[in-house]
């Protein structure tokens, strides 16, 4: 069960890489505008604003058989990304990424739903089964981007898409090892145990901070690799990029049990935070291969900001509803935060004409978030000491 975990989150995630670095550039070559850019990429985050992971979280917790949905969602991803490999016209690329978004969207949640309950249930290591995640996202952008820059193809080859495929259809074929569920049945949640999550304010407080804080990262997502293009840097710049922070990531992902301890949730929250303003400012003022490189060890920080974000989930919602209240986080964050983040950026790249200028607005968007992280945990630590006084 475990190395089938981290098979599913590495596959996962070498082509999330594929699409993360490189799709959007693919899009640019082609032709498409930034508009037309934003609206594919952020179906992925529509599908969140309009609840499609949350249902699916639902769905999983009402029949209590998450393995299952699993498998189906990455049927679902691996069909939707096949008719990329032919498409070239706009309207058919957006169904096809649609379809892809829909089922893609909704596997993040439902994941680390088992792994945390996994973790925490048989006293395993949550961080040392997810790092495998950033391991794939690694091996996907920069073999991907290396082999554009040494082959002399070009930002839109078909490699691109070919490398998104197969990874996907590996990952279906490895969550067919996934077995049945077995743990013991419990109540299944109703509606109303749903809405009282809702009636929790420090919850809603922190879905909040989450959402915004995603938005911040969207400009990285989408406009990084256009960001480099428009510096005249090879694809390479973009591979190895997003292979020094996914490394980082894997270093912040094997030790964050531990740094769970000494410094506590909250703080690791604050601390990303910090890191992601840090980076979009000098990632917008510089030109320098060797920096845009080497400042992306703080990439860590959205590794650090989405495992402390999962922990706080499972240790403030009831058992049976740990699905479901992931899959709010993921609604929250990469559905509406993500989609309105995107769309943003789209208009604000297509305005400014400069990707540089996105990062700078990003670094301003992180100070609210930011804000209402320290103010939810001042909060909480006073309701704990006045429940020990």
């Amino acid at each position: 069960m475990n190395n089938v975990i981290r098979a599913f989150y590495f596959l996962f995630h070498v082509g999330l890489g594929c699409v993360g670095a490189f799709l959007p550039t693919y899009l640019k070559t082609e032709g498409f505008s930034g508009k037309e850019i934003s609206f594919i990429i952020s179906l992925g985050a529509f599908c969140g604003l309009i609840g499609v992971p949350l249902l699916w979280g639902w769905i999983s917790d009402r029949i209590q058989k998450p393995q299952l949905i699993l498998k189906i969602l990455s049927f679902g991803t691996f069909v939707g990304s096949v008719p990329l490999l032919f498409l070239k016209d706009y309207w058919f690329i957006f169904g096809s990424f649609f379809i892809y978004s829909f089922c893609s969207i909704g596997i993040m949640g439902i994941l680390d739903a088992v792994t945390s309950t996994r973790a925490k249930e048989h006293g395993l290591d949550f961080g040392k089964l997810r790092l495998f995640a950033p391991a794939g996202w690694f091996l996907g952008s920069v073999c991907l981007g290396y082999y554009i820059d040494l082959s002399g193809k070009t930002w839109n080859d078909v490699s691109v898409i070919v490398a998104i495929v197969v990874s996907f259809g590996l990952m279906f074929l490895n969550s067919l090892g996934l077995p049945k569920t077995t743990a013991e049945k419990q109540d299944r949640p109703g509606w109303d145990e749903i809405k009282a999550l809702f009636k929790k304010s420090h919850l809603v407080l922190f879905y909040i901070m989450a959402m915004i804080n995603i938005m911040g990262i969207a400009a990285y997502w989408v406009y990084y690799g256009p960001l480099v293009e428009s510096l005249g840097l090879s694809p390479s710049v973009v591979g190895l990029s997003v292979g020094v922070g996914t490394l980082s990531e894997v270093v912040f992902m094997y030790f964050f049990d531990k740094l769970k301890k000494w410094f506590g949730i909250h703080l690791l929250i604050i601390f990303s935070i910090v890191m992601s303003m840090i980076r979009w400012v000098i990632i917008a003022n510089t030109s320098s291969e060797f920096v845009l490189v080497g400042i992306q060890v703080l990439h860590s920080e959205i590794a650090l900001f989405t495992l402390a974000c999962v922990s706080f989930v499972t240790d403030n919602v009831p058992k049976k509803l740990v699905t479901t209240g992931q899959t709010i986080f993921y609604t929250m964050t990469y559905g509406i935060g993500q989609y309105v983040g995107i769309m943003l950026m789209g208009y604000l790249y297509d305005y400014y004409g400069s990707a540089a200028k996105l990062f700078i607005v990003s670094a301003f968007i992180h100070i609210v978030p930011l804000l209402l992280a320290v103010y939810n945990w001042v909060v909480l630590k006073r309701k704990q000491e006045l429940v020990a006084a």
